[in-house]
Protein backbone atom coordinates (compact mmCIF):
# COMPACT_ATOMS: atom_id res chain seq x y z
CA UNK A 1 0.00 0.00 0.00
CA UNK A 2 1.27 3.36 -0.86
CA UNK A 3 1.84 5.76 2.53
CA UNK A 4 2.62 9.46 2.95
CA UNK A 5 4.23 11.26 5.91
CA UNK A 6 1.08 10.68 8.31
CA UNK A 7 1.03 7.31 7.60
CA UNK A 8 5.21 6.86 8.15
CA UNK A 9 4.39 9.21 11.70
CA UNK A 10 1.63 6.64 12.88
CA UNK A 11 4.00 3.61 11.97
CA UNK A 12 6.55 4.77 14.25
CA UNK A 13 3.89 5.37 17.19
CA UNK A 14 2.41 1.90 16.40
CA UNK A 15 5.99 0.46 17.58
CA UNK A 16 5.20 1.56 20.86
CA UNK A 17 3.06 -1.80 20.46
CA UNK A 18 5.37 -4.27 18.84
CA UNK A 19 8.45 -6.18 20.44
CA UNK A 20 11.39 -3.08 20.16
CA UNK A 21 8.98 -1.19 22.54
CA UNK A 22 11.02 -3.61 25.15
CA UNK A 23 13.67 -0.89 24.53
CA UNK A 24 12.09 2.26 25.41
CA UNK A 25 11.70 2.10 29.38
CA UNK A 26 15.39 1.13 29.44
CA UNK A 27 16.88 3.46 26.73
CA UNK A 28 15.76 6.73 28.22
CA UNK A 29 16.50 6.23 31.92
CA UNK A 30 20.19 5.12 30.58
CA UNK A 31 20.77 8.50 29.27
CA UNK A 32 17.91 10.57 31.45
CA UNK A 33 20.35 10.35 34.62
CA UNK A 34 22.22 13.80 35.31
CA UNK A 35 20.35 15.66 32.66
CA UNK A 36 18.77 18.82 33.04
CA UNK A 37 15.62 20.00 30.98
CA UNK A 38 17.46 21.44 28.18
CA UNK A 39 20.05 18.62 28.15
CA UNK A 40 17.10 15.80 27.92
CA UNK A 41 15.58 16.95 25.08
CA UNK A 42 19.37 17.65 23.39
CA UNK A 43 20.03 13.80 24.36
CA UNK A 44 16.85 12.35 23.17
CA UNK A 45 17.36 14.26 19.57
CA UNK A 46 20.95 12.63 20.01
CA UNK A 47 19.10 9.52 19.72
CA UNK A 48 17.01 10.26 17.01
CA UNK A 49 19.87 11.41 14.70
CA UNK A 50 21.30 7.79 16.14
CA UNK A 51 17.87 6.10 15.20
CA UNK A 52 18.13 7.86 11.62
CA UNK A 53 21.37 6.39 11.10
CA UNK A 54 20.44 3.06 10.50
CA UNK A 55 16.67 3.17 9.89
CA UNK A 56 17.24 5.76 6.96
CA UNK A 57 19.66 3.51 5.09
CA UNK A 58 17.78 0.27 5.99
CA UNK A 59 14.90 2.34 4.27
CA UNK A 60 16.96 3.13 0.63
CA UNK A 61 18.19 -0.29 0.20
CA UNK A 62 18.92 0.62 -3.44
CA UNK A 63 22.08 2.15 -1.73
CA UNK A 64 24.92 -0.27 -1.41
CA UNK A 65 24.98 0.41 2.59
CA UNK A 66 21.17 -0.13 2.79
CA UNK A 67 21.73 -3.61 1.31
CA UNK A 68 24.23 -4.18 3.63
CA UNK A 69 22.06 -3.73 6.69
CA UNK A 70 19.39 -5.51 5.01
CA UNK A 71 21.54 -8.42 4.33
CA UNK A 72 24.13 -8.48 7.33
CA UNK A 73 21.36 -7.59 9.93
CA UNK A 74 22.24 -10.05 12.56
CA UNK A 75 25.53 -9.16 12.14
CA UNK A 76 25.09 -5.92 12.99
CA UNK A 77 22.78 -6.89 15.62
CA UNK A 78 25.14 -8.63 16.83
CA UNK A 79 28.21 -5.65 16.81
CA UNK A 80 25.49 -3.52 18.43
CA UNK A 81 24.93 -5.40 21.54
CA UNK A 82 28.55 -5.93 22.04
CA UNK A 83 29.07 -2.24 21.86
CA UNK A 84 26.07 -1.38 24.14
CA UNK A 85 27.74 -3.76 26.78
CA UNK A 86 31.51 -2.44 25.98
CA UNK A 87 29.29 1.29 26.70
CA UNK A 88 27.67 0.29 29.74
CA UNK A 89 31.09 -1.59 31.22
CA UNK A 90 32.92 2.00 30.21
CA UNK A 91 30.19 4.12 32.48
CA UNK A 92 30.11 1.88 35.27
CA UNK A 93 33.88 1.48 36.07
CA UNK A 94 34.01 5.12 35.58
CA UNK A 95 36.43 4.89 32.77
CA UNK A 96 37.06 7.83 30.59
CA UNK A 97 38.20 7.93 27.12
CA UNK A 98 39.94 10.35 25.46
CA UNK A 99 38.16 10.67 22.43
CA UNK A 100 35.04 13.63 21.68
CA UNK A 101 31.48 12.41 22.56
CA UNK A 102 32.74 9.95 25.64
CA UNK A 103 32.07 10.80 28.83
CA UNK A 104 31.24 7.62 31.32
CA UNK A 105 32.12 9.49 34.88
CA UNK A 106 29.60 12.00 34.95
CA UNK A 107 26.62 9.38 33.05
CA UNK A 108 26.00 9.22 29.44
CA UNK A 109 28.35 10.46 26.72
CA UNK A 110 26.71 11.87 23.33
CA UNK A 111 28.13 8.74 21.39
CA UNK A 112 26.58 6.59 23.50
CA UNK A 113 23.42 7.86 22.93
CA UNK A 114 23.88 7.94 18.98
CA UNK A 115 25.00 4.40 19.20
CA UNK A 116 21.47 3.99 21.90
CA UNK A 117 19.68 5.22 18.81
CA UNK A 118 20.98 3.36 16.20
CA UNK A 119 20.84 -0.26 17.77
CA UNK A 120 17.13 0.52 18.38
CA UNK A 121 16.59 1.77 14.72
CA UNK A 122 18.12 -1.91 14.23
CA UNK A 123 14.99 -3.26 16.21
CA UNK A 124 12.72 -0.78 15.02
CA UNK A 125 13.53 -3.28 12.04
CA UNK A 126 10.48 -5.88 14.34
CA UNK A 127 7.68 -3.54 13.44
CA UNK A 128 4.74 -3.81 11.20
CA UNK A 129 3.01 -3.91 7.54
CA UNK A 130 2.85 -0.14 8.03
CA UNK A 131 7.05 0.12 8.47
CA UNK A 132 6.60 -2.30 4.94
CA UNK A 133 5.21 0.27 3.31
CA UNK A 134 7.60 2.55 4.20
CA UNK A 135 10.70 0.90 3.48
CA UNK A 136 9.28 0.05 0.03
CA UNK A 137 7.91 3.64 -0.93
CA UNK A 138 12.07 4.42 0.44
CA UNK A 139 13.33 2.14 -1.30
CA UNK A 140 11.61 2.04 -5.34
CA UNK A 141 9.86 5.34 -5.07
CA UNK A 142 11.71 7.01 -7.21
CA UNK A 143 13.61 10.10 -4.89
CA UNK A 144 15.30 9.17 -2.24
CA UNK A 145 14.75 12.55 -0.38
CA UNK A 146 11.31 11.71 -0.24
CA UNK A 147 12.26 8.31 0.71
CA UNK A 148 14.22 9.51 3.37
CA UNK A 149 11.64 11.85 4.40
CA UNK A 150 9.43 9.21 5.12
CA UNK A 151 11.95 7.50 7.18
CA UNK A 152 12.46 10.21 9.00
CA UNK A 153 8.76 11.00 10.14
CA UNK A 154 8.74 7.26 10.94
CA UNK A 155 11.63 7.83 13.34
CA UNK A 156 9.61 10.88 14.47
CA UNK A 157 6.76 8.54 15.83
CA UNK A 158 8.96 6.30 17.58
CA UNK A 159 10.76 8.79 19.98
CA UNK A 160 7.44 10.10 20.49
CA UNK A 161 7.28 7.73 23.63
CA UNK A 162 10.71 9.01 24.87
CA UNK A 163 9.51 13.05 24.38
CA UNK A 164 6.22 11.93 26.41
CA UNK A 165 8.64 10.48 29.03
CA UNK A 166 11.24 13.45 29.07
CA UNK A 167 8.04 15.83 30.08
CA UNK A 168 7.05 13.74 32.54
CA UNK A 169 10.57 13.27 33.99
CA UNK A 170 11.01 17.20 34.01
CA UNK A 171 7.42 17.87 35.27
CA UNK A 172 8.21 16.00 38.52
CA UNK A 173 11.80 17.62 38.65
CA UNK A 174 13.72 14.43 39.43
CA UNK A 175 16.57 15.96 37.54
CA UNK A 176 17.02 18.08 40.35
CA UNK A 177 16.18 15.54 43.05
CA UNK A 178 18.60 13.07 41.64
CA UNK A 179 21.96 15.00 42.52
CA UNK A 180 25.39 13.57 41.27
CA UNK A 181 27.33 11.85 44.06
CA UNK A 182 30.78 10.33 43.82
CA UNK A 183 30.68 6.46 44.29
CA UNK A 184 34.02 4.65 45.05
CA UNK A 185 33.45 0.60 45.67
CA UNK A 186 37.29 -0.88 45.95
CA UNK A 187 39.71 0.38 43.11
CA UNK A 188 36.70 1.81 40.96
CA UNK A 189 35.23 5.34 41.34
CA UNK A 190 32.31 6.19 39.60
CA UNK A 191 28.75 8.08 39.89
CA UNK A 192 25.60 7.05 40.67
CA UNK A 193 24.47 8.04 37.18
CA UNK A 194 27.41 6.38 35.54
CA UNK A 195 26.60 3.01 37.88
CA UNK A 196 22.61 3.08 36.73
CA UNK A 197 23.15 4.06 33.32
CA UNK A 198 25.99 1.43 32.77
CA UNK A 199 24.39 -1.36 34.01
CA UNK A 200 20.84 -0.07 31.82
CA UNK A 201 23.42 -0.17 28.81
CA UNK A 202 24.80 -3.95 29.72
CA UNK A 203 21.06 -5.03 30.33
CA UNK A 204 19.87 -3.70 26.37
CA UNK A 205 22.99 -5.03 25.07
CA UNK A 206 22.32 -8.31 26.96
CA UNK A 207 18.92 -8.67 26.23
CA UNK A 208 19.88 -7.14 21.78
CA UNK A 209 22.33 -10.12 21.88
CA UNK A 210 19.50 -12.90 23.50
CA UNK A 211 16.64 -12.17 21.44
CA UNK A 212 17.94 -11.10 17.54
CA UNK A 213 17.65 -7.44 18.18
CA UNK A 214 14.74 -7.83 20.11
CA UNK A 215 12.75 -9.68 16.95
CA UNK A 216 11.92 -12.79 19.48
CA UNK A 217 10.23 -11.02 21.88
CA UNK A 218 6.52 -10.90 21.81
CA UNK A 219 4.54 -7.25 21.43
CA UNK A 220 1.77 -6.04 23.32
CA UNK A 221 -0.46 -7.06 20.27
CA UNK A 222 -0.15 -10.13 18.36
CA UNK A 223 0.43 -10.49 14.79
CA UNK A 224 -3.25 -10.43 13.59
CA UNK A 225 -3.98 -7.64 16.21
CA UNK A 226 -1.07 -5.25 14.75
CA UNK A 227 -2.50 -5.84 11.10
CA UNK A 228 -5.72 -4.48 12.26
CA UNK A 229 -4.13 -2.04 14.00
CA UNK A 230 -1.66 -0.26 11.41
CA UNK A 231 -4.39 -0.85 8.57
CA UNK A 232 -6.71 1.25 10.44
CA UNK A 233 -4.10 3.94 11.22
CA UNK A 234 -3.06 4.15 7.13
CA UNK A 235 -6.55 4.19 6.60
CA UNK A 236 -6.91 6.84 8.51
CA UNK A 237 -3.31 8.72 7.63
CA UNK A 238 -4.55 8.44 4.15
CA UNK A 239 -7.06 11.75 4.56
CA UNK A 240 -3.95 14.14 5.98
CA UNK A 241 -1.99 15.44 3.12
CA UNK A 242 1.91 15.40 3.51
CA UNK A 243 2.21 18.90 4.27
CA UNK A 244 -0.51 19.06 6.82
CA UNK A 245 2.06 15.99 8.83
CA UNK A 246 4.59 18.02 7.69
CA UNK A 247 3.01 21.76 9.70
CA UNK A 248 1.83 19.53 12.66
CA UNK A 249 4.87 18.13 12.79
CA UNK A 250 6.98 21.74 13.14
CA UNK A 251 4.57 22.50 15.87
CA UNK A 252 5.22 20.11 17.83
CA UNK A 253 8.75 20.16 17.48
CA UNK A 254 8.51 24.28 18.18
CA UNK A 255 6.49 23.46 21.37
CA UNK A 256 8.94 21.22 23.24
CA UNK A 257 11.81 23.61 22.03
CA UNK A 258 9.85 26.55 23.37
CA UNK A 259 9.37 24.30 26.82
CA UNK A 260 12.83 23.62 27.12
CA UNK A 261 13.83 26.92 26.91
CA UNK A 262 11.43 28.58 29.14
CA UNK A 263 12.80 29.81 32.19
CA UNK A 264 11.92 27.38 35.45
CA UNK A 265 9.73 29.01 37.79
CA UNK A 266 11.17 29.63 41.36
CA UNK A 267 9.77 28.84 44.56
CA UNK A 268 10.99 31.65 46.92
CA UNK A 269 11.41 30.45 50.36
CA UNK A 270 9.52 32.39 53.15
CA UNK A 271 10.75 35.57 54.59
CA UNK A 272 11.06 36.34 58.31
CA UNK A 273 8.09 38.94 57.95
CA UNK A 274 6.05 35.83 56.30
CA UNK A 275 7.34 33.56 59.35
CA UNK A 276 6.15 36.14 62.37
CA UNK A 277 2.69 36.78 60.51
CA UNK A 278 1.69 33.45 60.63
Amino acid sequence: MGVGFAGAFLGGLAALLSPCAAMLLPSFFAYAFGSSRTRLLGRTGLFYLGLLITLVPLGLAAGSLGALLATHRSVLALGGGILLIALGLLQVFGINVNLPGFRSGGGTGPFAVIALGAVYGLAGACTGPLLGAVLTMAAVGGSPLYGALLLAMFGAGMVVPLIVLAWVWDSTSLSEKLRPRPLTIGPVTTSVWGLVSGVLFIVLGVLFLTTDATSALGGIFDARQQLRLETALGNFADAIPDIGALLVVAAVVGLIVWHARKPRAKVSSPTKDDSEAR
